[in-house]
């Protein structure tokens, strides 16, 4: 029996010395955010409401949050995780020493964030407040039309938009207007504008001008695939800011950038020609000079 009280008054300050060994070190929380059919989430905030420590989540959902020892005494505290356009979700976790595992399932929000646009002011404006005419055209449409030319890609797929080709040979340049009180008598295009930078978009038919050759306008040299947006803007307000360049509109270009995720790869080629089935004999050495 004495040996059995002299273990017990060994161990029994091992055991006491458990809690304050745990609550001494500090506290690793992991864990993943991901979507409601399991996607990782990238740059979600997680943070401990009230203790001013958090992290945000990586390319694959994953986030780390250390909590020094100091702040480590075994309470309960409330693990946040948010991202725009998702349901935030909070999570109890009791906060002692060592590593601690809380992974978050995050719902979209029905009522997201509403479209913010940047005036010609430099002030900001919900789209449906914005006093212009403003049109949006999916990138996936003008992917799929198979047009080399941006100008023939948009044909058809906004309002008040007229697109026509100066001739039918491949590579011919292609005309567009966007219809308003300034173009019954004008034959002025819209501004082009590729991710800020305003852009020449002239077009010239094949006259004397150009040597009887058939020339293109230069909105052409846009890949189409790498197009992410394109909006097409009517109205003195929207074009404030690129002046009087800007009377007979503007088309805004956005192209595609990094995103956060695994690393795709997409090809897409094509090609046209054209003959004269029933050519006129004539000569083809010489042509129209400039002059």
């Amino acid at each position: 029996m004495r040996t059995v009280r002299k273990f017990v008054s060994a161990i029994l300050p091992t055991f006491l010395l458990v809690p304050a060994v745990l609550f001494a070190q500090g506290a690793v929380i992991s864990g993943r955010v991901v979507g409601a059919s399991g996607e990782p989430l990238p740059s979600a905030s997680v943070f401990i409401q009230g203790y001013g420590v958090g992290s945000t989540t990586d390319a694959d959902g994953r986030y780390t949050i250390q909590v020094p020892s100091a702040r480590v005494n075994g309470q309960t505290v409330t693990l946040t995780a948010r991202r725009i356009g998702y349901t935030g979700q909070n999570a109890q976790v009791l906060l002692t020493g060592g590593n601690i595992t809380r992974d978050f399932n995050l719902a979209l929000n029905p009522f997201q964030l509403g479209e913010v646009v940047v005036t010609g002011a430099g002030t900001t404006s919900s789209a449906e407040k914005l006093g212009n005419v403003r049109n949006s055209v999916d990138s996936t449409l003008i992917r799929k039309s198979n047009e080399t030319n941006i100008v023939n890609a948009l044909a058809a797929k906004a309002p008040n938009v007229v697109v026509s080709s100066q001739s039918g040979e491949p590579g011919a340049s292609s005309y567009i207007q966007i219809r308003g009180n300034r173009t019954i008598q004008s034959t002025g295009q819209p501004l082009f504008v590729v991710d800020g930078v305003p852009i020449d978009n002239d077009t010239y038919s094949t006259t004397a001008n150009t040597g009887g050759t058939v020339t293109t306008n230069r909105s052409s040299d846009v890949n189409p695939n790498d197009i992410e947006s394109v909006e097409i803007l009517k109205g003195s307000a929207a074009a404030a800011i690129y002046g009087s360049a800007a009377g007979q509109g503007v088309v805004m270009i956005t192209t595609k950038s990094g995103h956060a995720g695994a690393t795709r790869y997409s090809f897409q080629g094509n090609y046209s020609t054209d003959k004269v089935t029933h050519a006129v004999p004539l000569q083809t050495t010489y042509g129209q000079g400039f002059g």
